[in-house]
């Protein structure tokens, strides 16, 4: 049987808040508000909102068969613009991450430079709005085989100022390459096109010590046109090139000793050069420590008891470059006479 008391005390209750003004009011403006927002969500009007840096990918099905790679494909990025409803398209809704860029590859046969047509689409494939439009439609990207390959690096500095060196006080060598060569990845037919790969640097001069510089590399074909779509290990932004510079001044001669027996350790033999002093260029900021110039070694095994008398070269230099590279120097060695 129903429950007549619990069915009274229900229409009791609701004849009191049908008698209670002000609840009639909270529940109107409740009603009222739902109202206006499902009205406002459904017939507000639709905008356009530009998503940025949505990652290119390319459709890699058809290279692959050829066994081709995509060259120059790396961080392409397009913006897109889409409309819809605010609340579906808002900053705070949508991102890079709710779309796929592809680029299509459907007619790639050959080694070369293709324009590849764009397509953009949302994830999402119930989504209630629309793309309008790409900040690009096509990118360009180059198919082939891909080759490894050394090349040996040339120099060039090239000096902005009307000297190279602050004065002829100082003097330079040959510019010094972090390294000599570079391995080269790219296609095949633009690899081997390579005639040569220069590495340059631009300097202010006046210069009056060593200066490392960041290199530019330069890869060229034996016409001279530039080669693109390449890498390089190690990297091209790593590369320096060192330019050399040094002070000229004269220095007392002297020679390392190898092999030293051990009385002579505290009581090294007379050494005596002729000339005593000679020419040299060091680097400046090493000139105040030294106080001799050694042009070479001399193992003491190969000397005898008595005066020993060494002619020497200064193409063993070390710590500077001679400024008469030809020149001679006779190394006088004074050794005890052995008793009898």
């Amino acid at each position: 049987m129903p429950n007549n008391n619990a069915t009274s005390k229900s229409r009791f209750s609701l004849e009191k808040i049908l008698a209670n003004n002000n609840a009639l009011v909270i529940i109107s403006f409740i009603l009222a508000a739902v109202l206006w927002l499902s009205i406002s969500i459904n017939q507000a009007p639709e905008v356009e909102r530009v998503v940025e840096n949505v990652k290119v990918k390319i459709d890699t099905s058809v290279p692959d068969q050829l066994g081709y790679e995509a060259f120059g494909a790396d961080e392409l990025y397009v913006d897109i613009t889409v409309k819809g409803k605010r609340y579906l398209v808002g900053d705070n809704v949508l991102s890079a991450d709710d779309f796929t860029v592809t680029a299509l590859t459907s007619h790639v046969d050959a080694p070369g430079v293709y324009s590849l047509q764009l397509k953009a689409t949302a994830k999402d494939p119930n989504a209630s709005y629309t793309i309008v439009s790409k900040s690009m439609d096509n990118v360009e990207i180059y198919f082939d085989t891909p080759k490894t390959a050394e090349f040996l690096l040339e120099t060039n500095v090239d000096c902005i100022a009307e000297n190279l060196l602050a004065s002829d006080d100082y003097v330079t060598a040959d510019p010094i390459l972090s390294t000599k060569k570079v391995s080269v990845t790219g296609p095949t037919t633009e690899v081997e096109k390579i005639s040569n790969i220069v590495a340059s640097v631009q300097t202010k001069g006046n210069l009056k010590s060593t200066d490392t510089l960041d290199a530019t590399l330069t890869v060229a074909d034996a016409y001279g046109a530039e080669i693109k779509y390449l890498t390089f290990t190690p990297a091209a932004d790593s590369i320096t090139i060192t330019i050399p510079v040094y002070k000229k001044t004269e220095l007392p001669v002297t020679v390392d000793l190898e092999n030293i027996p051990t009385k002579y350790l505290e009581n090294p033999p007379t050494i005596t050069a002729v000339p005593e002093t000679i020419e040299v260029a060091v680097d400046a900021k090493k000139l105040s420590s030294l106080d001799a110039i050694s042009i070479g070694k001399v193992d003491f095994n190969t000397l005898e008891p008595g005066l020993n008398v060494i002619t020497m070269t200064l193409d063993n230099i070390t710590d500077g470059v001679a400024l008469y590279p030809d020149q001679e120097v006779k190394v006088l060695i004074t050794l005890e006479e052995e008793e009898n």
